[in-house]
């Protein structure tokens, strides 16, 4: 988990947290310096490597061998739109993309890329060629900024913005609203109709991309992946309005909503 910048700690932990909590074996954080006491406090569970940021650039030797530990990455939440999170971006994407032969990078890790990640790449959407199996997870302004359409035209014809964007870039798609859909090319779109407007709270969204994270590291198909993900992501956060009402849920709330919602369909097993 490529996340969390000074004082953003709180992303990093919600992702990561959210990655266990769908089954992720072992979750790494990568993240500022700064970070490092709160988040052994708040998730002893995660190993924490830590970045330095007036170091100017990222040390491109401790990303490598980090992406080389990992079956999975996430990139974005909290990461911030500095100079330093856009070279950590180029570099990670440069990494994936140079990572053995052409069979060897379609088995390669999924990546997928969230919030100020997709802000960074919305600057240069060049970095996405050569790089197999990406996840963008959009909501509308940030498709908005992707694709340098105003959102009412992204609303107006969603389906076929998002396909076209898929076909374009190669890349799984989930375009997050009040119903999410997810497309990528050759597999039937998934529109999501679980949820509810409780969810929209900030860190919601790092929520949802740690839970992709933890299905897509199980080997899971990453459509499925994603697909699933914004499922029980969504499911989590009906369970969490039950018990909490319309106003009072937090985004740590879908974690716990999630949680109850695997064990119910475990139980029906």
């Amino acid at each position: 988990m490529i996340t969390g910048s000074k004082g953003m700690a709180g992303a990093a932990y919600l992702s990561a947290k959210a990655a266990y909590a769908v089954g992720a074996g072992l979750v790494q954080i990568y993240t500022a310096e700064e970070n490092r006491t709160v988040l052994q406090e708040l998730l002893p569970e995660a190993i924490i490597s830590c970045y330095n940021e007036t170091a100017g650039k990222p040390d491109d030797k401790e990303l490598e061998k980090l992406i080389q530990w990992a079956d999975v990455i996430c990139i974005g939440c909290g990461l911030g739109t500095s100079v330093f999170a856009s070279r950590l971006l180029k570099k990670t994407m440069e990494i994936l993309r140079e990572n053995g032969s052409e069979e060897e990078k379609l088995r390669s890790c999924p990546c997928i890329i969230d919030a100020d990640g997709l802000n960074l790449l919305s600057m240069d959407m060049e970095q996405l060629q050569g790089v197999p199996n990406v996840i963008l997870t959009p909501h509308m302004k940030e498709m908005s900024r992707l694709i340098n359409k105003e959102i009412p035209q992204i609303a107006e014809r969603r389906f076929s913005v998002v396909k076209e964007f898929t076909e374009q870039y190669q890349v799984v798609c989930a375009l997050k609203d009040s119903r999410t859909v997810v497309m990528k090319e050759g597999h039937h779109p998934f529109l999501n109709l679980a949820g509810n407007s409780a969810m929209a709270k900030a860190g919601s969204g790092d929520v949802l991309a740690g839970m992709i994270s933890g299905l897509a590291a199980q080997k899971t198909d990453i459509f499925d992946a994603v697909s699933a993900g914004v499922y029980f992501h969504a499911c989590g956060g009906d369970e969490a309005r039950k018990k909490k009402g319309s106003y009072s849920v937090l985004a740590r709330d879908l974690i716990d909503g999630i949680g109850q919602c695997l064990k119910n369909a475990e139980e029906r097993l």
